[in-house]
């Protein structure tokens, strides 16, 4: 099976505006801009932080994903150790074109133990690292230890793999092997972070655990009239536990 990666995201869990960090990040951009003559009043200028939606992870097992036939042998002997799942996460940038620009952000996936204290890990994650300009249908599938690749050419004999229209500077993940994986963007050669970013994550998980859920957050560095002011997804944490607390299994 080949998951093509939608053109919009079709289920939002959230969306809004970013909030500053802090009261105090907002009087200290405050005093930066009385230092240098500029007028603009900074709690206006928060009205003007970038849009941010969040959708809905999507799941599948690893048998959803291979015909009988197609799941290698040795992908067979990892599940009778382990229940692992393919998860896809979504998140999109909109900037206020001259009043704000996203230079860098940090979407994080904390995946939460169930009652029996049994804790999922991130065992791989997609994209790992994007340094080159523009990376176009980039295709990928799993190795035979569980481990992302990147395919090049035909892909007929490939029982599984997903592909991106296109992948974009800079990007790195972290957190493999831990329960709380996170992947970073930042501004290559001037141009800010924007537009629908997919990650792709592997979760291992005790046999027998039925259910696996997360918390999701985003944290980021918005520059506001040269100014770069630290923002969050949701300030409030009960808010944000409430609101993106998600079920993955």
């Amino acid at each position: 099976m080949w998951l093509q990666i939608p053109e919009t995201m079709e289920n939002i869990l959230w969306e809004g505006t970013l909030e500053p960090a802090a009261e105090e990040a907002v009087e200290r951009m405050s005093r930066e801009w009385a230092d240098h003559g500029i007028k603009r009043n900074a709690h206006d200028a928060i009205r003007d932080l970038p849009v941010i939606s969040v959708g809905q992870p999507e799941t599948w097992t690893l048998m959803d994903l291979y015909p009988p036939d197609k799941m290698p042998p040795a992908l067979r002997v990892k599940l009778d150790e382990a229940d692992f799942y393919l998860v896809r996460f979504a998140c999109s940038f909109r900037p206020v074109r001259k009043k704000s620009q996203v230079e860098w952000a940090r979407f994080c996936v904390r995946l939460l133990p169930d009652n029996a204290a049994r804790q999922p890990i991130a065992y791989d994650l997609h994209p790992l690292r994007v340094t080159q300009e523009v990376k176009r249908n980039v295709k990928v599938t799993l190795s035979p230890a569980l481990k992302f690749y990147e395919v090049e050419g035909k892909t007929g004999e490939i029982g599984f793999g997903f592909e991106y229209p296109e992948l974009q500077p800079l990007i790195s993940a972290a957190g493999a092997g831990e329960p709380e994986p996170s992947w970073d963007y930042e501004e290559a050669k001037g141009v800010m972070v924007q537009g629908s970013k997919w990650m792709h994550l592997l979760v291992k998980a005790t046999r027998g655990m039925e259910i696996v859920r997360a918390t999701l957050d985003l944290a980021a560095d918005v520059r506001v009239q040269n100014s770069r002011l630290p923002v969050l997804i949701i300030r409030d944490k009960k808010q944000a536990r409430e609101h993106l607390t998600v079920r993955l299994v």
